[in-house]
């Protein structure tokens, strides 16, 4: 798909923060009249939006998004770390945007019979949302006592994993990777890695994202 449609068709999608970008402005001394004047629409408009019943476009709210835009990505952010093995190396990693997706590869604990006993989640897949059509994953894998065989547990799940920063991609890219990641821990996580192409795409789909490859069956209202 040629760039420029993409950024066009990212830019009518609805905003999903609409309501707190919009708060930002009126918590800042913005009147809901000065604000629908700013993105050129009706003051009926910012009230839907304001209580949470409307969404509006990026390209409407791109005025606000000039100002606020860096307050709101400050609100939704994770701190992530890493620990070299070998060194002892410390390197943290502070990630901006909402979580749009994340997934466990669980180790499935049984006992001599097959009876499950207990997950324990061994690799995770989370999935930051940046603005427009842009992604970052973060892989991370448990920290575990080798010698003992036991994981590392506590209070804070985000301490317990060992992290890694991919690079930006967009939709197209990310359903590659994940695509291409599920068949790597197909054997050893066939449950979690089996349904990792299905998960991403319902995901992307519910945060209204267009994803190529998927049949439409539209309702006849």
């Amino acid at each position: 798909m040629d760039a420029d449609v993409k950024g066009k068709r990212a830019k009518k999608k609805p905003f999903k923060w609409t309501r707190e970008l919009v708060r930002l402005a009126l918590n800042d001394g913005w009147t809901q009249l000065e604000i629908a004047e700013k993105c050129r629409t009706q003051q009926s408009i910012v009230s839907a939006w304001n209580k949470g019943s409307k969404q509006g476009t990026e390209e409407q709210l791109l005025p606000l998004l000039n100002l606020y835009g860096h307050k709101l990505r400050r609100n939704t952010f994770k701190v992530y770390w890493s620990l070299n093995a070998e060194s002892l190396e410390k390197t943290f990693y502070r990630v901006e945007g909402k979580i749009m997706f994340s997934q466990e590869f669980c180790d499935l604990r049984r006992d001599k019979s097959g009876k499950l006993l207990k997950k324990i989640p061994e690799h995770k897949l989370v999935v930051h949302h940046q603005g427009a059509d842009q992604y970052r994953i973060v892989h991370q894998r448990r920290f575990a006592f080798k010698e003992l065989r036991q994981e590392i547990e506590h209070q804070v799940e985000e301490a317990f994993w060992n992290s890694s920063v991919e690079e930006l991609m967009d939709a197209e890219k990310l359903i590659r990777y994940m695509d291409q990641f599920c068949t790597k821990l197909l054997t050893s996580y066939p449950g979690d890695a089996l349904t990792l192409p299905f998960l991403i795409r319902r995901a992307l789909i519910l945060h209204g994202v267009p994803v190529p490859g998927v049949m439409d069956y539209p309702a006849a209202w």
